[in-house]
């Protein structure tokens, strides 16, 4: 069982993410893949600490859950369009 301790740490070190994350997002405006990304990472450490609060109902768990597999999906997807660009940018000069 945690105490409130663990919790309250738990919450300083996500709103330390959560800031870092929103710096990283900042500075590099437009780009799909570490903006999603990092929005991703950020669920992640809220889906940890809710994880460790007592009693919280599974449909909760279960839908930032959902929701931080369809963050990774989408980030996959911006991956994946990001280096097809790139591979077809770089066929294109090289003919």
């Amino acid at each position: 069982m945690p105490t409130w301790q663990t919790l309250l740490r738990a919450l300083a070190v996500s709103a330390f993410y959560g800031f870092s994350f929103w710096r990283i997002v900042k500075s590099n405006r437009g780009n799909k893949v570490i903006e999603s990304g990092s929005l991703a990472l950020m669920v992640v450490v809220v889906l940890a600490v809710l994880m460790k609060i007592p009693n919280m109902p599974d449909w909760v768990l279960a839908s930032i859950g959902l929701l931080l597999f369809l963050l990774c999906l989408l980030t996959m997807g911006f991956l994946f369009q990001q280096g097809f660009r790139a591979f077809r940018r770089r066929f294109r000069k090289s003919n």
